[in-house]
């Protein structure tokens, strides 16, 4: 659940042959509670006893069950196999690459919409926090206002607690993810 805040949708990957399974109802579930949109990955599609019209069927069977919206139930489908690298938009014409995954990726899941408090001001959510023996503490998280830079000044800020501040040692960057 800390993760879908750092997410703005969710790519639901599903078997092409098991369809659904139980723990995907329940991540599906926190996603469209959230409004987010979700890109359908059938996957394994290469499989002999592969059946994607009916793994999709149950796909939109379960968005209804979950009381999912009109625009999330209007979900895009890809059809992939992982382990071979390819893709497409159709079960029987998939490319050589994993190209129509990513370009259905940039189409369908809107980029982040930031509302800035004060233009400059850093925030970030803070979804998981690490300790390495040189580095000391570190934080995994999302910018979602301003920028930062190694030996920057900054501040830690829980409810009911007392602000810390410190100066950021190291910076390592997740871009384009």
């Amino acid at each position: 659940e800390r993760v879908l805040n750092m997410a703005d949708g969710v790519l639901l990957v599903v078997d092409s042959v098991e369809g659904p399974k139980p723990q995907t109802r329940f991540v599906l579930d926190k996603a469209l509670q959230k409004g987010m949109k979700a890109l359908v990955v059938v996957n394994k599609i290469d499989r002999p006893s592969a059946r994607p019209d009916y793994v999709v069927d149950k796909v939109f069977d379960l968005f209804c069950e979950l009381g999912a919206s009109d625009e999330q139930t209007d979900f895009r489908t890809v059809y992939a196999s992982g382990l071979n690298g390819i893709a497409g938009h159709e079960p029987d014409a998939l490319e050589d690459n994993m190209g129509p995954l990513f370009d259905a990726v940039l189409e369908s899941i809107e980029g982040p919409e930031i509302e800035k408090p004060e233009p400059e001001a850093l925030q970030i959510l803070v979804s998981n926090i690490d300790f390495d023996n040189f580095k000391g503490k570190m934080g995994i998280g999302r910018i979602t206002n301003g920028s930062i830079k190694a030996g920057q000044p900054v501040a830690l800020v829980h409810p009911d607690k007392d602000k810390k501040t410190g100066r950021l040692g190291s910076l390592f960057v997740f871009d384009n993810l």
